[in-house]
């Protein structure tokens, strides 16, 4: 078995699960070799342009196991032939996506609420009343540690320098936590502890419309359809903006990043959220379930 993700150079809390949950569950990551297969988890992977799915081996199996789908405008439909077996997908954006009327349960990162040790790292003693996570993108641009002592929030760094679990520990010794990062929302929903969105860099460094693809497609999943986000303007668009448009026709936009006046509207803006989510607990219970189910089905299949 060959575990297939993303992997940043300088860390990613959400890929970076893969490399810690999936050995925990199904054993260590084999090298690829002979007959095995790959195993495709945590991540929004399932694209034509995926450098992690491209030039997979077409005789080997591919078990998809709670993966997002980024959108066909943007990406080319990924076409799955008999090699895949699509367990389930992350939401019902992706399964509309694959047009195959395939099985959606929630992210796969939720397989983390299996673990035997699962409740030692839940159970943390609440140290922070708010902390903070932002995009992994977004600390090239902001010193983040300063924001958060401006306004007195606890910093959750979205490279996981410690480790998944210290990240994971951190997150549950919070009472809420603020975050940009996706899966900062979707590790702090499995751990009970209450998150707000905001949003800053991703339609930038993300794209706008492939971040609330992903957002969306989880929150439908968890029955959160429209949760009130704070958004925080990025680029900005400069002086001499209008007259750029009307000389090219609007085919011209001058935009720009003014650090210091955004490092102000992002203390600004995230000073007095008082609004956070938190899926049901029934609800929970039933991915809970849905998911054992998986893992049990996948045990028997493939280990």
């Amino acid at each position: 078995m060959e575990y297939l993700y993303y992997k940043s150079k300088k860390g990613n809390f959400g890929d970076d699960l893969n490399g810690w949950l999936w050995p925990k569950l199904f054993g260590t990551n084999g090298s690829g070799a002979g007959n095995g297969f790959y195993f495709v988890g945590i991540g929004s992977l399932l694209h034509n342009d995926s450098h992690v799915v491209k030039g997979l081996d077409i005789d080997r199996k591919k078990v998809v196991f709670g993966t997002g789908v980024k959108p066909s405008k943007v990406y080319a439909k990924l076409k799955l032939d008999e090699s895949w077996d699509v367990m389930f997908l992350r939401g019902p954006l992706s399964s509309g996506e694959l047009n195959r009327k395939d099985d959606y349960i929630t992210d796969a990162a939720y397989a983390i609420r299996q673990l035997v040790d699962f409740e030692e790292i839940r159970q943390q003693p609440k140290k922070y009343k708010v902390s903070l996570m932002p995009y992994f993108h977004s600390t090239d641009f902001f010193d983040w540690k300063k924001i958060c002592d401006q306004l007195g929030y606890h910093y959750i760094s979205p490279h996981s320098e410690e480790g998944v679990e210290f990240t994971l520990k951190e997150i549950a010794a919070s009472e809420c936590l603020i975050t940009e990062a996706m899966h900062g929302a979707i590790m702090a929903d499995t751990l009970r502890v209450p998150w707000h969105r905001f949003i800053l860099s991703t339609p930038y460094t993300e794209g706008g419309r492939i971040s609330d693809f992903k957002w969306t497609d989880w929150l439908m999943s968890i029955d959160i359809p429209f949760p009130q986000s704070t958004y925080i303007p990025f680029y900005q668009k400069g002086p001499i903006n209008k007259l750029t448009k009307m000389i090219t026709n609007n085919f011209l936009s001058l935009e720009y990043l003014p650090k210091g006046k955004v490092g102000k509207d992002v203390v600004k803006k995230l000073k007095d959220i008082d609004l956070f989510y938190l899926s049901e607990d029934v609800k929970i219970s039933e991915i809970d379930a849905k998911i054992h189910q998986k893992i049990a089905d996948f045990k028997l299949s493939y280990l």
